[in-house]
């Protein structure tokens, strides 16, 4: 079994396991606990100032584009997301009425496929969040930019990574899936670039697109 394949089944057992120890809710005989359970995990994670605490974990590839000039990048990667929600919902509770969330993000990625071995960095994000209403679910998109450390620049056969540290940016969807008020299992797929903005010879730039699974825990204090 491959390495991205290894994490994709740790992880998806960590899922289930955390999932049968965290149920939604009890069951009642018309279902009213249930929506009343919903709406308060709604009303927990949209809290203003709220904190959470994000780990997530996939795989990336890259070229995004198919091209002769860039060579293939394909890496596992681990994230780890400290975020605050900046604001309460706006309105009702739908795709328009959400609220922003700010998170700091630390990436661990091992290169299973292409020159290097190594990319790792932090990135600044903005995420808008968008509770549905009537339903576990939490949909939100984010963007945000960082720096990273890739010892791919020491091959010197690739234009695509020109020096040790470059520049981040991504940007991607997911959704939350709330097994209890403080706790929900999360699906993302994410498109990531990295270049230096011209200050090395090499910069074709990374452009990577790919899927993770993870876990958010919400509390009030860390």
């Amino acid at each position: 079994m491959s390495l991205p394949e290894k994490a994709w089944v740790i992880t998806l057992h960590l899922l289930c396991s955390l999932a049968l120890v965290h149920p939604t809710c009890e069951a009642g005989s018309d279902g009213v606990h249930a929506m009343s359970q919903r709406a308060t995990a709604r009303s927990e994670v949209s809290s203003k100032e709220r904190l959470s605490l994000q780990v997530v974990s996939g795989v990336l590839f890259s070229p995004f584009c198919l091209t002769s000039a860039h060579p293939v990048f394909d890496y596992a990667q681990t994230n780890l997301r400290i975020g605050r929600m900046l604001n309460r919902p706006t309105g009702p509770e739908s795709v328009l009425g959400g609220h922003f969330e700010g998170l700091l993000e630390l990436s661990n990625s091992v290169i299973y496929k292409g020159p290097g071995n190594y990319i790792g960095g932090f990135t600044a994000l903005l995420r808008y969040n968008c509770p549905l209403p009537d339903a576990n679910l939490v949909p939100y998109i984010q963007t945000g930019a960082g720096i990273v450390y890739a010892d791919a620049y020491k091959d010197h056969s690739q234009r695509v990574i020109g020096q040790a540290v470059e520049f981040s940016a991504q940007a991607g969807m997911g959704l939350h899936y709330l097994i209890h008020e403080d706790w929900a299992i999360d699906a993302e797929a994410t498109f990531q670039h990295i270049s230096n903005a011209g200050l090395s010879d090499r910069n074709h730039g990374l452009n990577a697109v790919g899927g993770f699974v993870g876990l958010t825990y919400f509390c009030d204090h860390l």
